[in-house]
Order: C-alpha cells, then structure tokens, then sequence
C-alpha cells in the first residue's frame, strides 16, 4: 500500500503536489498515517496527518503532538510537555522509532490535510515558540498558551508565584518567598557569621547602636568585611534551601484571578495535565466546583486519572460542601483507584489501610489521619455521609461508607496521646557546629538535626541514639525518626526502644505507644530478612567462582 501522501488521483495531483511543497511538514520520506502499535503492545501512536497525532500510553494517558521539520528531519513536540523528539521512518512509512519506543503500523488510515495556524503563532513555529520557553515574561507565556501550547500554559503558575515575588520586593519586603522557618535559618546563619567576622555592633540592623552612615564609612575602610559580608549572605541561602528541601512546605494558593484565568484557558483548550493542574490549584483553595469542572475538561482531553476522578464529585451536585466532623468516623470507606482507595476505621482511632494501619484523630473540624512521612491525610465529611479528600495525597478522593463485614456498631473513642511540640529552641542548629553544641546542653532540636546529619550520612545506630533522646522526651519527631532509623538499618531495635519507653508510661499515653501500633513491623522485619538474604545468596555465589588461574605476572 502506498503512503497515504501519495495516494493521490491524477487530476488532484497539481493540488497534491503542491501541499506537500508548501507543507512547513513535508518528508523526504513520506509518512503512513494510521494507528501504530509498540513492541510490546503497551502503547500506540496514532498519526492523524502529517504534522500532527497522539500517543497513548501503557496507563491509557494521552498526549498529544505537533511534528514539525528541523534540518529535513521530522521533530516531535509533545504539547503538554513541550518536549521535542527526532521521528524515524523505516519501510516505506511503516515502522516508526521515537525515543526508545519502535511503532509498527497496524491500522492504515487516511491522513488528514495539515492543519492550518495563524502565522507567528506557537502552533505555526512549535521548535521557534519553545526554544526560549524558560526567558519568556508572562505575556508571552499567556500568549503561547492561548494559541493552545499547554506546555507554556503550565508554567504560568509558577510565573504567577515569582510575578507576585517580584513585586512584594520592589514594594520594599526583602523575605518575599521564603518561608518563616526559613528565615530563622537564615538569620541565625548570618549571627554566627557577624560574630566570626567581627562585625562592628554599629553595623548590626538589630542592635541599639545601628549606624547606617558610619557602618558604611567602617565598610569602606575594611573591605575585607565586605568580602565576608558577600561570603555570609551565600552561606544564608544555602542554609535557607536545605530547610526547603529537609521541610518542604506547600505553596500558597494562587489568586483568584490568576486562578480564574487559568480556568478559561484550560475551557477554551483543554488538554488532560494542563486542566488537571488547573483543578489541583482550584481544590487547593477549596473552590471545589471550579475544580470539579477542570477535571471534567481533563477527563474529555484524555486523562484517565481524571476520568477515575470527576464523575464521584460530579454525582455530588449541591453535596460538594465539606463540613467541620464532630467525630471519628466508624466501619469501611472506599474510594476511586488510588494510592489509598479503603479505609476502615475501628477501636481507639486505629484506621486498616491494607498495608498496615494508621491513627486517626480529630483536628480544627478535620479527620487527621497522620503519615509516616511526617503529614496527614485529610478528610472531611460531607451532608451525604461520605468523606473528602482535602490534602495533596487524598486530592479528589470521594470516600463513599461501604458497610463491610466484621464493622462495629460503635467504635471505642481515640486515645489522645502526650504530645510535646518539637521547640525551636536552637537556631543555629543547620550551621556547622551548631547542632552539637545544642544538643550537648539539652536542646531537642538540636539532637534530632544532629541524628539527621547521622542519617543522611548512613550512620542510622549513632543517629538513633539522639533520636531516643528526643522520643523520651515525648516528641513525635523523635519517635518517628528512631522507627525510620530501623526501617534503613535492621541492627536498629527501635521497636525495643519505644516499647520500653510506653511500657514505662504507667498511662500508656506516651506517644511511644501510638508508634508501636502505627508502624507496620512485621514487614519491616520481612524486609530486612529478606535484604539479608539476598545479601548471603551473593556471598555464596562469590564463594563458588574459582579462583583465576595463576599466570607469571601473579604475586606469590
């Protein structure tokens, strides 16, 4: 069968001919268009015409491209990422090799003509319109997202985020985008400094004697301080990004405007990431039916996830108005597909997950269920009954109440457990030094930075050692980090350690004790048998290769 580019009568030739001269996507090598399965058979490629198609996935997902020539030879720009990929054709239009993907055809179709797009427009010029994508203000961002490049269209949040930035700083507000626990990092990281270097006390912003033009006459007559000052302020923001990396903290919600404009960009061209991005930033600032309506758009674009997602929430009409829970819920949830579809709430807050079972509790009208990543999971009630997910991980999640066999009538009310907060009682805990000198005088912050650093470094029974310290002391973090120390290190007895320390609490309401029931030990321990013995088999088969045979270069 001949390509479909070629497939042609003689009286429409002249017209033909002449498309595929002026076609900004015309091949040397024609391409078949039609469906194109993978190796595997897990994913499809299907070219509708010679400069455009999709792709689906082993998962469903679908993405749509643009192919466009770069030196003769055919590129694909994937639209919702904007990434860009060489298209190799083999036999005759028949075989397809993208990425590490080879496609062979399975079903011949028709193409259809090149569609057309309005010249200096991002669909008229994919490669001209992405390669700058990262220097383009925000006008031009909005602008190629309204020509329907959802690529550009998902950058705009954070565009909108450093936009607001900028103009907090010009306004005179220096901390604009760092976050409180930031700061603290970052200002006791330049007190330690000022004091190191010797910085006169009239230089100090936040001493009495401050002194702006006679600190700069002193800076002007010791450059070194300045070069030191420059040195300091590296060393701040340093420490500023491992706080955003050891405690990450989401970001604000976007405005309403901002919001409401990526809405009706995401209406006028959906695309299935780009609209469930749009409904992810919705939800999160608790507009539920704008965010429903995105991920409706999504599901119609191609995103199975959102498909999972959009119809439970449609079905709830009016009944989409979370509400403030006056207790723990009782018996089976069940949800969408999901990282957490089941949940079975019992005795004492304990909630099954299938995996193992967490703790529930009640929070400001909201159903904590909390993680071993150190969060919860949030929930609310609605006026039907059913649950809410609210938090990043449960985003979207409806929990319908599916009564299960073995539920309770009634479920015996929490434990309320003895809580201390961890203090920030050392701010200098993230410079060098600081978190030593700290915890040798009692500072639990600075013992649970110090076991940390241990850890990070691979020494998980030195790190448990502050860990318990902190723990004993009543601090979940403590407590949590020691069970952490045991699920990367089998010699770790952190389930020893916490079960005398809750069996030392005659009220059995230290927090100890809710580790004991929250952790999943039995795995962990299987684990660590496991890790054991395929470490042993390994072992063995070093002991079975014999040794190389001796020859004149070997040392006796």
């Amino acid at each position: 069968m001949l390509p479909c580019l070629l497939r042609v009568s003689l009286r429409a030739a002249p017209a033909a001919l002449l498309l595929l001269v002026l076609a900004p996507t015309a091949f040397a090598q024609p391409l078949t268009c039609g469906r194109f399965i993978n190796d595997t058979d897990s994913a499809e490629l299907v070219l509708e015409g010679p400069d455009r198609g999709y792709q689906i996935d082993y998962s469903g997902e679908r993405s749509d491209f643009l192919v466009h020539l770069q030196d003769g030879q055919p590129q694909v720009i994937d639209l919702g990422s904007g990434s860009i990929e060489p298209l190799k054709a083999s036999q005759r239009g028949r075989a397809l090799a993208l990425g590490w993907n080879r496609f062979v055809l399975r079903t011949p179709a028709q193409c259809s003509a090149p569609a057309p797009h309005p010249d200096g427009s991002c669909l008229a010029d994919p490669l001209r319109c992405l390669a700058d994508r990262h220097d383009k203000d925000t006008a031009a961002l909005e602008a190629g997202c309204s020509d329907g490049m959802p690529a550009l269209c998902r950058d705009l949040p954070a565009r909108y985020r450093k936009d607001a930035q900028a103009r907090q700083q010009r306004d005179g507000d220096d901390d604009a985008g760092f976050s409180e626990n930031q700061l603290i990092a970052m200002r006791a990281y330049m007190e330690r400094a000022f004091d190191e270097m010797g910085l006169p006390a009239l230089c100090r912003e936040d001493g009495d004697v401050f002194d702006e033009a006679a600190c700069r006459n002193t800076l002007a007559s010791r450059p070194e301080l300045g070069g030191k000052i420059a040195e300091a302020l590296q060393g701040a923001a340093l420490a500023a990004g491992m706080v955003k990396v050891f405690a990450p903290e989401p970001d604000r919600p976007l405005s309403e405007t901002h919001r409401m404009k990526l809405q009706g960009y995401c209406q006028a061209r959906p695309h299935g990431w780009f609209c469930t991005e749009v409904a992810e930033q919705q939800w999160d600032a608790g507009d539920l039916q704008h965010a429903t309506a995105a991920l409706a758009l999504a599901c119609s674009a191609g995103d199975s996830r959102a498909c999972a997602f959009a119809p439970p929430l449609q079905q709830l009409g009016a009944d989409l108005a979370p509400q403030a829970a006056a207790t723990l819920p009782c018996g089976a949830y069940v949800s969408q597909r999901a990282l957490m579809d089941s949940l079975r709430f019992g005795d004492r807050g304990l909630v099954d997950m299938g995996m193992g079972q967490l703790r529930a509790r009640l929070e400001d009208g909201a159903i904590r269920i909390r993680h071993e990543q150190g969060g919860d999971f949030v929930l609310k009630p609605l006026p039907n009954g059913d649950l809410l997910g609210m938090d990043q991980w449960t985003r979207f999640q409806r929990f319908q109440r599916t009564p299960a066999e073995g539920d309770p009538a009634r479920c015996v009310p929490p434990v309320q457990f003895t809580e201390v907060p961890l203090p920030q009682d050392c701010p200098k805990a993230l410079v060098d030094g600081g978190a030593e000198a700290c915890c040798a005088r009692g500072s639990m912050q600075g013992c649970n930075v110090l076991g940390t650093r241990l850890g990070l470094k691979g020494q998980w029974e030195q790190a448990s050692v502050h860990y318990l310290q902190v723990c004993r002391a009543g601090i979940r973090e403590g407590c949590e980090n020691l069970a952490t120390a045991q699920e990367r290190n089998g010699d770790v007895d952190a389930h020893g350690m916490l079960k005398a320390l809750c069996q030392a609490d005659a009220s059995g309401r230290h927090v100890a004790c809710d580790l004991l029931d929250t952790r999943n030990w039995a795995m962990m321990s299987a684990g660590h048998a496991l890790e054991r013995a395929l470490q042993n088999s390994g072992d063995d088969a070093d002991q079975d290769i014999p040794p190389a045979p001796r020859t004149p270069n070997h040392k006796r």
